[in-house]
Parts: C-alpha cells; sequence; structure tokens
C-alpha cells in the first residue's frame, strides 16, 4: 500500500508540473496559480491515453477493483459523529442512514421500512427497523442496536442538538420510537444526515476514526492512512442489500486539480468527483468517458466575521457591492455554475427569484459607501485605511478541493483592489479551512456547503448562521433571525416552512452576512467500462452494491 502511495505522489507531482508546462504557468506556489487550479490540459484523454478498456485497477488476481480520485476527503478519520466525517462513511459506502434523501430532495426508509410515522404534535416519531439488515461483522440491526446508534451521536458528537433534542429513545424489537423535547415536524429528513449513520456501539470503537465503524453499507473500511487521506474499502461479505459488484474501491485523495485531470487521462483513476469545469467539457466529447451530473443544494459561501474589521456593515455592503456574481458564472466558470443571490440554491424553491438583494452588483455605490464612511487612502498605497486609521488587509481562507473556490477569491481580490480594500488570498488543506471556520481565525472564508443536505435547509441554517451553531463563528447574532428560525423548526406545513425560510433569508441579505457566490452543480466523470457511480443532490451517496467496473 504505501509503495503505491509513493508511486501516487510522484504521479500527481509529474501531472501538475507538465500541466503548469503545458499551460504556459510561470508563477511559483503550485496551488495558488489560477491556469494550475484550473486543470488546463492540452491534449484530449483518448490522444493521450488511447483505450480506456484496460484498466490496472481491474485486473489484479481476477478482482474487481475501482479507483477513485478526489479534492474532497475526510478531514479527520471516519468516525461519523466528529465533524462531517460521516459524509465520508456514506460515500465510501461503508455506513447508512435509517432514511435517505432521492433526487427529488423527498425522503424514504432505508434501513427502516417507509411507514415511518408520528403523533400529532410531531414529538414522537416511530420507525421499524427493516429485518433483514445486518452489521459488517454479522450482527442483526435490532432497535435497540439502532437506539444505541442514535445516542452515541449526542453522547459523543457535537452537532446533534442542532438536529434535535431527544427526551426518550425506546426500543422494542425492531420497533424504534423517539421522542423529542420540542416538535419535529420533519424528524425522516433529519435522520438522513449523514451524522445518524448507524453504526454497532457494542464493539471495541476506541479507533473508530482510523479503522472505520462496523456499520451496514456494501464495503467496510480495510485502510485507512491519515497523511494522504487515501481511503481502501473492501467488499462486505454480509451486505444485506443483495451482492456487492466490487471487490474494493481505493478512495485517493489530492487537491491538485491538475494532476486529478492528468490520473484520470493516463489511467491512474477510474472515475473522479467534481472536475475542474475547464476540463468537464473535454471529457464529454470523448466516448471513453461518461460524465455523470447532477445539481446540488450547494451554494458556494464567502462567509465575513464580524468581530474584526468586517463588523463594520457599510464595510460588507461595499464587498458585496463589488462582485460581478454573474460575469465570474458565465466567463471564469464556464457557465458551469449558476450565479449566487441567495443563501440557497435556485434549484430549490426558497425564494432566489423573489428575494431582494440590497446589495447587487454596482461596484459606484460601494466606492461612495466607502468615501462617506470614512475609509480613505491615507499612506497613498492605493489601499484604504479604516475610518480609524488602521490598515485593511482581510485575509481570506479557502482550499482548492473544489475547483471553483480559487476562482471567486481571486475574482474577489482584484474586484476589491479596484475600490481600494486590499484582501490577501490564504489556501489551506480543507481540513485546515474547516477548523479555522469553527474557530473564527479568519477575516473572510471560502466554503461550499451543501444546505439542503437532508433535502430540507433548517439544520445547516442552524450551523453556520444561528446563534451556538458549531460552525458561526462570524459573531452573527440575530434576534430577528434566530426566531424566524426557531419557529422553522417546529413548523410542520411545508409552505409555511418555506415562508418562514425565505423570512430569514431576506434578513441574511439585509444584514449583509456573507457572500453567496454560485450554486454549484456536482458531476462525476468516469471510463466507460464503469457504471453505477452516482452525482446526486445529496452529494453523499457515491457507490453502492451496483457500483461496477468492466
Amino acid at each position: 500500500m504505501r509503495r503505491k502511495t509513493k508511486q501516487r505522489e510522484a504521479l500527481f507531482l509529474a501531472a501538475a508540473v507538465a500541466a503548469g508546462i503545458l499551460a504556459g504557468c510561470g508563477s511559483s506556489g503550485g496551488t495558488e496559480s489560477s491556469s494550475a487550479a484550473q486543470g488546463t490540459s492540452a491534449a484530449s484523454p483518448s490522444a493521450q491515453t488511447g483505450s480506456t478498456e484496460t484498466s490496472a485497477s481491474s485486473s489484479a488476481g481476477g478482482e474487481k477493483v475501482l479507483t477513485i480520485g478526489s479534492g474532497q476527503a475526510t478531514a479527520s478519520g471516519m468516525d461519523p459523529v466528529v465533524d462531517y466525517d460521516g459524509w465520508y462513511a456514506l460515500r465510501y459506502g461503508i455506513g447508512q442512514t435509517l432514511t435517505r434523501m432521492n433526487d427529488d430532495m423527498s425522503i424514504s426508509g432505508w434501513l427502516v421500512n417507509d411507514d415511518f410515522s408520528s403523533n400529532d404534535d410531531y414529538t414522537e416519531w416511530t420507525f421499524t427497523i427493516r429485518d433483514n439488515v445486518t452489521f459488517s461483522n454479522g450482527t442483526k440491526l435490532t432497535a435497540d442496536l439502532a437506539k444505541a446508534s442514535i445516542e452515541n451521536v449526542f453522547e459523543n458528537g457535537q452537532r446533534g442538538p442542532e438536529y434535535f433534542t431527544p427526551s426518550e429513545i425506546t426500543a422494542d424489537g425492531q420497533t424504534l420510537t423517539i421522542k423529542t423535547e420540542n416538535p419535529e415536524p420533519i424528524m425522516p429528513n433529519k435522520l438522513a444526515d449523514p451524522l445518524f449513520t448507524i453504526i454497532d456501539t457494542t464493539v471495541d470503537n476506541s479507533n473508530i476514526s482510523t479503522e472505520g465503524p462496523i456499520s451496514t453499507g456494501p464495503f467496510v473500511m480495510d485502510s485507512y492512512d491519515p497523511t494522504t487521506k487515501e481511503c481502501v474499502v473492501v467488499k462486505n461479505k454480509n451486505y444485506w442489500g443483495g451482492d456487492v459488484a466490487l471487490d474494493k474501491i481505493d478512495f485517493v485523495y489530492t487537491e491538485d486539480q491538475s494532476a486529478i485531470t492528468m490520473a484520470l487521462q493516463s489511467g491512474e483513476f477510474d472515475a473522479v468527483y467534481n472536475l475542474s469545469m475547464n476540463d468537464v467539457g473535454t471529457f464529454e466529447d470523448d466516448p471513453d468517458y461518461t460524465v455523470e451530473k447532477g445539481t446540488s443544494g450547494r451554494t458556494t459561501i464567502g462567509f465575513m466575521n464580524e468581530n474584526k474589521q468586517l463588523g463594520d456593515i457599510v464595510l460588507r455592503e461595499a464587498i458585496l457591492r463589488s462582485l460581478d456574481k454573474e460575469t465570474y458564472c458565465t466567463n471564469l466558470l464556464k457557465g458551469q455554475y449558476t450565479p449566487g443571490i441567495t443563501l440557497l440554491t435556485s434549484a430549490a424553491d426558497y425564494g432566489y427569484d423573489e428575494l431582494k438583494d440590497p446589495n447587487s452588483y454596482d461596484p459606484d455605490s460601494a466606492v461612495k459607501l466607502l468615501d462617506d464612511a470614512g475609509y480613505k487612502d491615507v499612506d497613498g498605497d492605493g489601499f484604504r485605511e479604516d475610518p480609524d486609521g488602521n490598515p485593511i488587509d482581510l485575509d481570506y481562507v479557502y482550499y482548492t478541493g473544489r475547483p471553483e473556490q480559487q476562482i471567486m477569491v481571486e475574482a474577489t481580490q482584484a474586484a476589491l483592489a479596484e475600490i481600494g480594500i486590499k484582501i490577501t488570498p490564504d489556501v489551506q488543506d480543507t481540513s485546515v479551512v474547516m477548523d479555522r471556520q469553527k474557530s473564527g481565525d479568519y477575516d473572510m472564508l471560502c466554503m461550499s456547503i451543501n444546505m439542503m443536505n437532508c433535502g430540507d435547509p433548517e439544520n445547516q441554517i442552524n450551523t453556520y448562521f444561528c446563534e451556538g451553531g458549531t460552525y458561526n463563528a462570524t459573531g452573527y447574532d440575530s434576534k430577528e433571525f434566530n426566531d424566524l428560525m426557531k419557529q422553522v423548526s417546529v413548523t410542520a406545513d411545508p409552505t409555511q416552512r418555506k415562508d418562514l425560510v425565505k423570512q430569514a433569508e431576506q434578513v441574511l441579505l439585509d444584514d449583509a452576512v456573507a457572500i453567496y457566490y454560485c450554486y454549484p452543480s456536482i458531476n462525476f466523470v468516469m471510463k466507460k467500462n464503469v457504471s453505477n457511480v452516482y452525482a446526486t443532490p445529496a452529494d453523499f451517496y457515491w457507490v453502492d452494491e451496483k457500483t461496477d467496473i468492466s
């Protein structure tokens, strides 16, 4: 395994160098170069690789092995209750949840039957665990074991209370009952979140981050390298859902977009998640590849930390009015993204076409705002100082695992320079960016967030924008906004919920809380002999028992 990783490191280095040469890239720093981040390549996939019928990944000893490359990886391991690591338990086919989100953002049973129900005031929900489900160690999943798994989220995780507060969880055979302190009208949605991945808590889980959970998915974790974040999963021989087509999947991580593209072209990868928008078209035109595209609930957000100089709403408003997001999406992002207006994606019915943006693109008014508020270039260096004479140099933290982020940060840097505001981009590994988002160690921070990850935005809004949210370190705290979201949490009627969410979104717009750059689509690009790798709105169902390579 280690020798294979070393080979990949050499391949990525060579690919990155080659991409830099082909693109005429002359700047230092690798990932800080725009051309490198956009993954520009000179030759078509078929011209470089010839036939993609033969795969080194699928030929070892008759085993069926798939290698997937991605700029996304778990932050710290595979414990579903830590940060967002549960996403990878699901993405890698290791774990499953009681319910799941469908492509139309509806919710159905997964480890439970579809006949779940609640009492009249939504404080008690009843679920029936499927009778044929087993963990990967052969243990049957009972309601009692499901109960223990959910309780583990609240005992050992951080984000559980942002979803619901259980007053009592009971188990009787295969019947699971969850009682809550407050009404929970969308409990089935919440249980579809990867945070609630069902694991066997009766086994020793002291090394769960590096050894993986005992769960119910079609694969089990074979190895995980915390340094490279490479993760290998193998067939779950006790899988309850039928035959598993693959013997093994190797998930390889690199945030270098050029390296990902070159590795797919060279045959090192059989499939790649979220290929750069500059390269997707090339593969779409090549018959040796299949491109799976999907809309997502994602919004690429620029968070602004109000605990520092951005506590002045005038400065935030001026920043927002300086950004021509429509042009960025059309030209820089090749029309692959929708320009952002509201917090929630245009793909969902939450006010994209009806809410009013008080800080839409208007650079002249941005200049006037700053002038009137006393932001002046005192020392003549081309950048303004704040009204107290302090220099402004806003640290903008981002990662390159999602290709649009570097482009948007650099476009922001250029646009704000035009109005005299200095931005210093600060590229970091994804896990570092997530840590800094939680701690508030930034002036600005770019992150792509699936705000509709359970088919409903309530929990993600609570996490990132409400008072006390795990990832709300910006200092934003609005009573009006918090009260609206509290109403959302206890409202069952879908129309009323949407109306309340729209009102909350309008408060965020009026308060100039964050930059909503764009709404990304997602893609998987794969060799034509790969099947059933998925790009879904949930963005955490990548593979299943049907995933195959021929």
